[in-house]
């Protein structure tokens, strides 16, 4: 009798990260939103760049927006680690997270809102990042 054993594969062992990484980020954009919002009284209400009319930044829409942008991350970091390029990943992770402080730092709105807004970028990126770049090679 012969036993046929399967590859293994290290993908199976990343869901689990990462899937707790969108979970933190999401936590911790809820947590800063409850904060900023109901405790200190900032009023999340921005013209976006381009924008005519004011938006306000609600806890559901950070919520599905952490989300969402997450799972495009972690759609883009599974195409490049089955091309062999997964580091690739961590720079344009960084620069996307970059690049998206641009919106909250120059929108129109009150300073502490604005400000607000770019510390939740800033704090996702640094929960959601680490996360799926464990067990990428190096």
């Amino acid at each position: 009798m012969t036993t046929r054993t399967e590859p293994k594969t290290h993908s199976g062992s990343k869901a689990p990260t990462r899937v707790g990484g969108i979970a933190a980020a999401a936590v911790a954009a809820s947590l800063i939103w409850t904060l900023a919002v109901p405790v200190l009284g900032v009023d999340l209400t921005v013209t976006s760049i381009g924008g005519t009319a004011p938006q306000t930044v609600d806890l559901v829409a950070i919520v599905i927006a952490t989300v969402a942008v997450s799972l495009v991350g972690w759609g883009l970091l599974a195409l490049l680690e089955r091309r062999g390029k997964g580091r690739v990943w961590t720079f344009i992770a960084v620069a996307v997270m970059v690049l998206s402080l641009a919106s909250p730092l120059l929108a129109a709105g009150p300073v502490d809102a604005r400000i607000t807004l770019g510390l939740l970028h800033v704090v996702v990126g640094a929960i959601v990042i680490p996360a799926f770049r464990r067990g990428v090679p190096a």
